[in-house]
């Protein structure tokens, strides 16, 4: 029995089934949450660290607008913020890719997420990669 329910902004697909073992009747449950941007996933304050670090570290080959409206939305829509930071953290900066730590490339995404006025949120955005693959890309509501 599969159901689909929605709380606190978050969508969780809950898994139950139930198994036979040795006469025991037990109901285990499997919850995946996923998240969204639209929930508020990072912080003002990390955003603005993200902001520092682009200029820092992003601005000598980049403008900002390369990653903000429809170019972000054709790109990143229906991916997850984990394929963001995958990207950005592995392919970047061109001179020396990976050479930032996950705390500083986690700003970077948040950053560009307030860019494209996603909204904040009273917790940062994850570091781990995993986490981060659980927080979907959608579209601002019109």
């Amino acid at each position: 029995m599969a159901r689909l329910l929605k709380s606190a902004g978050r969508v969780r697909l809950v898994v139950a089934f139930v198994s036979l073992l040795g006469g025991v009747c037990s109901l285990q449950v499997l919850a995946l949450q996923v998240g969204s941007v639209l929930d508020g996933v990072f912080t003002v304050s990390q955003a603005d660290e993200g902001s520092q670090i682009f200029s820092n570290a992003c601005s000598s080959c980049h403008d900002s607008d390369e990653f903000t409206g429809g170019r972000f939305r054709l790109r990143w829509l229906g991916e997850s913020v984990g394929d963001l930071f995958d990207t950005i953290s592995t392919l970047m900066p061109e001179s020396d890719p990976g050479s930032l730590n996950p705390r500083e490339y986690s700003a970077l995404v948040a950053h560009l997420l307030l860019l494209n006025g996603y909204p904040t949120g009273d917790v940062p955005l994850p570091t781990n990669l995993r986490e981060l693959r659980d927080i979907q890309i959608e579209s601002l509501p019109r």
